[in-house]
């Protein structure tokens, strides 16, 4: 695919003369205004329906039938902004349990001002519906959407889905968003995985405002993987876990895309509040278990552990201890099994391996740690204040009552 849109210059804010984009941002121009040379002059479609500059539209992208002979379609919003710019995709609910991004994507399609994008916004809230209807990982006959990318028009049903999705959304975008959340019984910390070394993913990566970031090319068949493979630079999000909205993560995932977003020239740019720290990790592990029972883990996502300390211990149903589960590596927990029951093999804790930036890493929980005491403090002594201007007053008033 032709990349139409040069988004090396776009992530390093080359979109003209510095005066020139300071006068768009300080006098916006209402729509029926706009001189037709700031309007985007690209043709916008999707399924056959033109999308004009300045519009949002829902489209229902047909990818298959159902057993009742009926359409099987996928909802797709295309938020077209008014001047030029990249087109992006954002797609959640792959697998379709993994709902946390729904919200991400519900959030975009209705803050996103179409008057103050530049380029083509198309959100995917649900990609997987059959899954999504079924609170299933896969579609039907157990197959995992993201194994089939970029797909076949004469293949199996998951290949005729993907190759659909990808005709009528992933070519025609210029990079992408791809939200999931971990797999049925593990919870993860949020994070973006890609792979690092291209330069455009980087830059997306980087720009989505995670403490970790994971280099990993991706699966063979995964959208991410086979998208950047076409020329779509993409990213995923990982976070949380699935069957579960969490209004923390929705938040970081919604505040994390603006950010793509805006560092791609297509929203301005507004204060933000950054991660405590920002590492690219290149190896990570699964600790598994060598014994069979209760799992009883002292460890969370976002938790930095030393190699041989003790992260959790296997019991049997009577109370006692099989087994203490030591960290092999000093690292960062990544992911964590929310089943409490385990057998010799099973994945307990992913951890991401830190060795240069592991003194980095410190400094930056130590500096979060004093900061978050700091406010603690602050807000105890506003509370102190407030309670004793409250029994000053009672005591002025019962002064007043005996005068």
């Amino acid at each position: 695919m032709a990349i139409r849109y040069n988004l090396l210059m776009v992530s390093h804010g080359q979109r003209g003369s510095a005066s020139s984009q300071k006068q768009k941002e300080d006098n916006p121009v209402e729509p029926e205004l706009i001189d037709s040379q700031t309007v985007s002059q690209f043709e916008c479609k999707i399924s056959g329906i033109e999308i004009a500059p300045g519009e949002t539209r829902a489209i229902l992208l047909k990818v298959s039938e159902s057993f009742l002979s009926t359409a099987i379609s996928i909802p797709v919003t295309v938020i077209r902004g008014w001047r030029d710019g990249p087109t992006a995709f954002v797609t959640a609910a792959v697998h379709g349990d993994e709902i946390n991004g729904i919200d991400i994507v519900r959030r975009l399609m209705f803050e996103v001002d179409p008057k103050k994008l530049s380029g083509t916004l198309i959100a995917i809230p649900v990609v997987n519906i059959p899954g999504f209807l079924e609170q299933s990982r896969y579609l039907p006959y157990h197959r995992d959407l993201n194994r089939f990318f970029p797909g076949k028009k004469k293949g199996n049903n998951a290949e005729r889905i993907a190759w659909k999705i990808f005709k009528e959304v992933i070519s025609k975008c210029d990079f992408g968003i791809d939200l999931h959340t971990a797999a049925r019984g593990r919870l993860n910390l949020p994070h973006v995985r890609g792979d690092m070394s291209h330069p455009m993913v980087r830059t997306l990566a980087r720009a989505f405002d995670t403490t970790i970031i994971m280099h990993h090319k991706g699966l063979r068949g995964s959208l991410r993987k086979e998208a950047t493979r076409a020329g779509v630079p993409t990213i995923l999000f990982e976070a949380g876990e699935t069957g579960k909205f969490s209004h923390r993560i929705s938040g970081a995932g919604f505040r994390g895309v603006i950010s793509v977003l805006a560092e791609m020239g297509m929203l301005k740019k507004d204060e933000k509040k950054e991660a405590p720290f920002q590492v690219i990790v290149k190896s990570s592990e699964w600790i598994r278990a060598e014994k069979g029972g209760i799992l009883d883990l002292d460890v969370k996502p976002g938790d930095l552990t030393y190699k041989g300390d003790t992260i959790g211990s296997v019991l049997n149903p009577f109370g006692k201890t099989v087994v203490e589960i030591k960290a092999p590596a000093t690292g960062i927990i990544v992911g964590v099994t929310t089943e409490p029951l385990t057998i010799p093999g099973t994945g307990i804790i992913h951890l991401a391996r830190l060795k240069k930036t592991l003194a980095f890493v410190e400094r930056s929980l130590r500096r979060r740690k004093r900061l978050d005491e700091e406010k603690m403090n602050l807000k105890r002594r506003q509370k102190d204040l407030k309670s004793k201007l409250k029994k000053k007053k009672l005591v002025l008033k019962k002064a007043g009552r005996t005068k």
